[in-house]
């Protein structure tokens, strides 16, 4: 006669260990639904106009970058030389005027943005943010190029502080945010764009001498029918 052995009862063990992947699983949604809503909620991703101004440091061609987008899926690039002005005003694109430099230009074209950001690129930060973004691009033109066709995706959710810190790191006094890089990626990914290169009474800057002392400042005069011309097109 065989000696027949109870089964040992695995209900409550069994129970738990259903209870910690459920929480696992629940706790994992939890964290994911936190990070995607943030940035999907953020004032930055609502807002209607978010603009940018990005300053190229080429030593052939230094330029600047308007880039104004919305949220109608419409996107603007308008170019400025550098030293740009307009008749009678005091306000000049000048590399030292750094961030303010985007008051300048909204208030020649009559724009506003509910965020405004600024970035002085240099080839290394191209260089750099390119490779953070998984893209090929040499200058600013050929980076937002890049960007409207990679778009916004899934993982960046979680790499948009890393791309921030790489901008940071190239150009400290960078004023854009996580916020921010995520509606460009996001605007330039699912809207048109119009590229808007503005025209200058002169080819090469003027030099304009200032005070007793000989010195001399550069200006490049604004057409004004072309700066008209290009404030129309962003009004409508």
């Amino acid at each position: 006669m065989s000696l027949i052995k109870p089964k040992r009862r695995r209900g409550p063990k069994l129970l738990w260990l259903i209870l910690v992947i459920v929480l696992v699983v629940v706790a994992g949604a939890g964290y994911v639904y936190f990070i995607v809503n943030g940035v999907n909620s953020s004032d930055e991703m609502k807002a209607e106009y978010v603009d940018y101004l990005f300053y190229w440091q080429s030593a052939d061609n230094p330029l600047y970058y308007y880039v104004r987008t919305t949220t109608v899926s419409r996107t603007s690039l308008v170019i400025f030389p550098i030293f740009a002005t307009i008749q009678n005003s005091k306000e000049v694109l000048d590399p030292q005027l750094g961030a303010d430099a985007v008051e300048a230009v909204q208030s020649w074209l009559g724009t506003s943005g509910d965020f405004s950001y600024y970035v002085n690129f240099t080839p290394d930060l191209i260089d750099a943010l390119s490779s953070k973004l998984g893209v090929n691009a040499s200058n600013p033109v050929e980076l937002i190029d890049a960007m409207a066709l990679r778009g916004f995706k899934l993982f960046d959710y979680w790499k948009i502080n890393d791309f921030v810190q790489t901008v940071k790191e190239y150009d400290v006094a960078s004023i854009l945010t996580s916020e921010g890089i995520a509606v460009l990626l996001r605007r330039l990914g699912n809207s048109s764009r119009m590229t808007y290169k503005l025209e200058t009474l002169t080819e090469f800057p003027m030099k304009i001498s200032v005070g007793v002392g000989g010195e001399t400042v550069s200006r490049m005069y604004l057409k004004p029918d072309s700066l008209e011309t290009v404030k129309k097109a962003l009004a409508d």
